[in-house]
């Protein structure tokens, strides 16, 4: 059975057109048939499904799972293509390998950016289509059928007219045998119906995960598998000088010490960033034993001494003094309008405020942990990741073999938030497996070396300046944000939609010791918050309510051409802002409505709102949320957050049950660091280690969350994993001041005693 591999460039192309604003995508088909990878009588008829015997669709899912929920969505794009019954689909990861031999064929594979439906919806929209032309033409040569009287019918192609039916397991062989032409068009569907995009499924993983069946990396059982345990330097960029092996020799099933070699990580940024970096790791030193217990407790009891390098004395502090030295010398400028000098010289009232963000840690339920089994000339690993074939990469590195030795299982992963972006963990365990060939090797970093070295949303700080005339409009804005580690992203304040006569926003970042990574987001969410609680205090000394003045700023017929540089280095103009400002009010609009049947105090200086859409660049959609938050604040200072409403345009909802989730997450995500979350370095060790210093919001401080969706279903999706995590920051900010309390400029926001700061 041999198939024509490849759809034509031009006419897939045509057909993916609407895809994305800014993105191509190019689909492979591949021969289908029984192959080494693929059980018996099952075939694969795309890269992206597998059909049996029993006419049963398997999909393929090219990203990690770390709760987003795209193994339902996906399935639910594929079920309305090919008019299926929900329960006889079933899904699986794509293989790595796969992709990397059919030269990226599933186009996206890392879950990043809430991009994953954006990205992957019209291509495996694509896919359905073209396995339902392929099937459709395999039944009408066996039926002997016209094609336009052929419907799709419970995983059967049925001839209307003469009352005949054949299943896909029948046909798949038969589809996978034609030749496809250059010119290949895709058959419209000849019953289309939405019965599952748009609509409330239930996560096609729920039962397992809470009957404990779903497999995590961690859960990963080999026979013969030994365990280890590792440390890294406490100091980042420390070396490691040696150890005394003999100290814990005697060790309750002890099996062997191996030192880590420090070397890349991951994550390579994506080309269409502005710069490439790998990440490296440090020297580490690990301990294999019969049980992970026996593991750790030989490793905390092995005398190691390192080489700790020019971060030892490093203090949180001397970071905090180079950040606000910074920030007060010029930076690059990346939005320019008007005369901001004409404009503060003019000025009847300068009002000043400096932020601060520290260093966060993703703090996922499941520790970091990867299992490997190293051969003489192959390699296998199990690792929950966000980003697959940069694992692959990784793991082929480490272990000094070539990416088509190597066998990647992606498995369920308990969070990621961006942590697992980083192939650390991955290079540790098989760096460990290559020690001891033949040998499976689980590594599991205990929940102190997850924190203690990890890969930390970078600390920012912000100066704001902003100038007001007589009549107390704010004629000019001045700010400047600078930045630990990071990649390049000014985009935060960049994209900010108020429009002013004279704007200027400036840029720059400092080295800092730990190594940077992505968390929901980082430069909008380090940022947004920062300038929305600045427009606060703007109106307190206008005299005036913030959502007042936030109102008057979003005024469609105030803006003016952006001129500028953004993520991308694509500039902003009316159309897009204006677009965006009428989103912004909506939403907002629709909050406050909702809010006043849902708080309970309708007092509203006990209230906050805040709206913002992720927008990284000109042209580039993303989901808009409003979110409105009410608390109380006792005499003691003790903070209640009650109720948090949102509001969401995230264009079509494939799955409005999923979106809700995702957006009470993101909320619960964000209070959390709000309120808890700081990295701390003292004399460049780490000092937080575990939930009882890096606390997380418990559920009895968690406000009760109310959802709304917007009809946009004749909108192609966008993300929402990321997008209520700054926009909660900024209401709940704005919400403390209302009640009372203090303008919020430097989070966390409560003390250890879980009292606001003052």
């Amino acid at each position: 059975m041999i198939l024509n591999e490849t759809l034509s460039r031009r006419s897939f192309l045509r057909l993916a057109a609407a895809s994305a604003s800014t993105f191509a995508f190019n689909l492979t088909l591949f021969s289908p048939g029984t192959t080494a990878a693929e059980p018996e009588n099952r075939y694969e008829i795309t890269s992206w499904m597998t059909i049996d015997r029993s006419n049963r669709v398997t999909i393929r899912i090219p990203q990690g799972e770390i709760g987003q929920g795209i193994t339902t969505t996906l399935q639910q794009v594929i079920a309305d293509e090919l008019n299926l019954e929900f329960n006889q689909t079933s899904w699986e990861f794509y293989d790595p390998l796969v992709n990397y031999q059919r030269n990226n064929v599933y186009i996206h594979t890392s879950t990043l950016g809430s991009i994953g439906m954006k990205m992957l919806y019209q291509p495996m929209q694509n896919a359905g289509a073209q396995v339902r032309t392929l099937l459709m033409q395999a039944a009408a040569t066996r039926l002997g059928s016209e094609l336009n009287h052929l419907r799709l019918e419970n995983h059967h192609l049925v001839d209307m007219k003469k009352s005949m039916s054949i299943g896909f397991g029948e046909l798949v062989q038969n589809a996978g045998s034609q030749v496809i032409p250059a010119d290949f068009q895709i058959i419209e569907h000849p019953n289309r119906n939405r019965n599952f995009v748009g609509q409330r499924l239930s996560r096609v993983d729920a039962n397992d995960k809470s009957t404990g069946k779903a497999q995590y990396g961690i859960d990963i059982q080999l026979p013969g598998m030994k365990y280890a345990a590792i440390k890294q330097s406490p100091v980042f960029g420390g070396k490691l000088k040696s150890f005394d092996a003999q100290a814990i020799a005697n060790s309750p099933g002890f099996q062997k010490i191996v030192s880590i070699k420090a070397g890349p990580s991951g994550y390579t940024v994506p080309n269409f960033f502005h710069e490439v970096i790998d990440w490296g790791m440090d020297d580490a030193v690990a301990v294999i034993s019969d049980s992970w217990w026996h593991a750790q407790q030989a490793l905390n009891a092995l005398p190691i001494e390192w080489l700790e390098g020019e971060n030892q004395g490093v203090d949180s502090s001397d970071i905090d003094k180079r950040l606000m030295q910074k920030i007060s010398e010029p930076g690059e400028i990346i939005r320019q309008e008007g005369d901001i000098e004409q404009g503060f010289r003019e000025a009847d009232e300068i009002v000043e405020a400096t932020y601060y963000y520290p260093f966060l840690e993703h703090a996922p339920l499941e520790p970091m942990n990867c299992t490997a089994l190293f051969q003489e000339e192959s390699l296998e690993v199990w690792a929950p990741t966000q980003y697959g074939d940069e694992a692959l990469r990784i793991a082929a590195y480490a272990a000094g073999l070539p990416p088509y030795r190597v066998k990647l299982h992606l498995t369920l992963a308990g969070g990621g938030f961006g942590r697992r972006l980083h192939s650390d963990f991955v290079s540790q365990a098989v760096q460990i497996a290559k020690q001891m060939p033949g040998v499976p090797i689980k590594l599991i970093c205990s929940r102190e070396e997850s924190i203690r070295r990890s890969y930390y949303s970078p600390v920012m700080a912000a100066k704001f300046k902003g100038g007001l005339n007589a009549d107390g409009e704010l004629t000019t804005w001045e700010s400047h944000v600078c930045q630990g580690n990071s990649v390049y992203q000014p985009y935060g304040l960049s994209r900010m939609v108020y429009s002013v006569p004279n704007t200027k926003i400036s840029y720059s970042e400092i080295p800092t010791p730990p190594p940077f990574a992505w968390m929901r987001g980082v430069g909008h969410t380090q940022s947004f918050w920062m300038y929305h609680s600045f427009i606060g205090e703007i109106a307190k000394k206008r005299g005036m309510d913030h959502l007042t003045l936030q109102r008057q700023m979003l005024d469609v017929s105030s803006i003016s051409p952006h001129d500028y540089q953004s993520f991308y280095g694509l500039g902003s103009n009316q159309k897009d802002t204006a677009a965006r400002i009428t989103r912004f009010n909506e939403r907002l609009d629709d909050v406050i409505m909702r809010s006043k049947k849902v708080f309970s105090e309708k007092d509203a200086s006990k209230h906050g709102f805040a709206v913002y859409d992720m927008s990284y660049a000109a042209g580039v959609s993303a989901s808009t949320i409003a979110i409105g938050i009410e608390v109380s604040i006792s005499p003691q200072g003790l903070l209640k957050i009650k109720n948090a409403i949102a509001s969401v345009d995230c264009g079509l909802a494939v799955n409005p049950e999923i979106v809700e989730s995702q957006i009470a997450g993101g909320i619960i995500f964000g209070i959390s660091n709000a309120l808890h979350g700081e990295i701390t370095l003292k004399d460049g060790q780490v000092e937080q280690s575990n939930f009882h210093d890096y606390p997380l919001l418990k559920l009895k401080d968690s406000p009760k969350i109310k959802v709304y969706i917007a009809d946009s279903s004749d909108k192609m999706p966008n993300g929402i994993g990321e997008g209520a995590v700054p926009v909660v920051i900024a209401a709940l900010v704005d919400a403390i001041a209302n009640a009372g309390g203090p303008r919020i400029r430097k989070l966390p926001i409560l003390d250890r005693n879980g009292r606001i700061k003052t």
